[in-house]
């Protein structure tokens, strides 16, 4: 740009090319029409979409009779509840083997704390290919 060219600019103190007005007309009757079709599918679909149901029948003053019952899945559900919880109970404060006799053995949580607390929590078991350290180790035997 020359001096000339800028100073003009400067004096005018606007921009010499405006936005053509026929194009923002354009893009807003567009976006208008847009908005207009995408309704139109809208509501298109809602109404292609939803479930027609007739009329209701009238009915007999006199027909008051239930409809079928559902099946009973549980006789009595209180009691049913109660013998599984009192099976879940049995479980957990009971001994029993797990695995086998002699393997590994169920007893109860109260129990087991009071194990731990005496005992305390046991090392993690090592793996038979590779032994502890220490293990098999006297004083100056080389690794």
């Amino acid at each position: 740009m020359t001096a000339t060219h800028r100073n003009r600019r400067d004096d005018q103190g606007f921009e010499p090319q405006d936005v053509p007005a026929r194009g923002v007309v354009r893009a807003v009757i567009g976006l208008f029409a847009g908005i207009a079709l995408s309704a139109a599918l809208v509501a298109g679909l809602v109404v292609l979409l939803t479930p027609r149901v007739g009329p209701e029948q009238p009915q007999a003053i006199g027909d008051t009779r239930p409809g079928p019952a559902g099946p009973r899945l549980q006789v009595d559900p209180r009691r049913e509840r109660a013998a599984v919880e009192a099976a879940a109970a049995a479980k957990l404060q009971g001994y029993h083997w797990i695995d086998g006799p002699g393997r590994r053995a169920h007893i109860p949580i109260d129990r087991a704390m009071q194990i731990l607390a005496v005992r305390g929590w046991p090392a993690h078991p090592t793996h038979p290919a590779h032994p502890a350290p220490d293990q098999g180790q006297g004083e100056g035997a080389t690794p």
